[in-house]
């Protein structure tokens, strides 16, 4: 059997990143959203990546659904860039961490479930981690929306976050 079932450990520096504030899917990502009017608008102040996304979603509170409830967004930010130049938002700094990732099809629920299943079986299995503290929610991020890959196999690529932390006593 494969040590990380096809998942992956990964550790994520701390980084200053724009953040949306807490915030429903459609004030996000829909038409008027902060994707709309200040992401888009706004990308030369936003680091750039070559395969893996430096953006992330999570919700503040463990118990609410990816559909209901408010979520937060963070996008990395370049160096030098100040809090008058992401107004009306604020800079935030992101901690960092571990996190154990895998990804799902964001538009099959039942997949959604089963990976989170197999990630939180796998840290209940690993005797060295524990689920960590920030954020309670996890996170995700989508690798590449309406890339290529995605459009070709009718998917849409979730990459799922679990924050870990070592155990005291392993």
């Amino acid at each position: 059997m494969s040590k990380l079932q096809n998942m992956r450990g990964i550790e994520i520096n701390k980084f200053r990143a724009v953040s949306s504030g807490p915030k429903t899917l459609n004030e996000l990502f829909g038409p008027g959203g902060f994707t709309d009017t200040w992401v888009n608008r706004n990308r030369r102040l936003l680091l750039e990546h070559m395969y893996e996304p430096t953006d992330l979603l999570w919700h503040e509170d463990k118990a609410i659904t990816w559909d209901s409830g408010k979520s937060i967004y963070i996008l990395a930010l370049k160096d030098g860039v100040t809090e008058a130049d992401v107004t009306p938002y604020e800079i935030t700094e992101f901690p960092g961490g571990l996190f154990l990732v895998a990804t799902a099809d964001e538009k099959d629920n039942e997949d959604l479930n089963e990976t989170v299943n197999c990630m939180m079986t796998w840290i209940k299995d690993s005797g060295v981690f524990e689920y960590g503290d920030f954020p309670v929610s996890g996170m995700c991020n989508m690798p590449n929306p309406g890339g290529k890959f995605d459009n070709t196999f009718s998917v849409a690529q979730q990459q799922i976050y679990l924050p870990l932390k070592l155990k005291t006593n392993p």
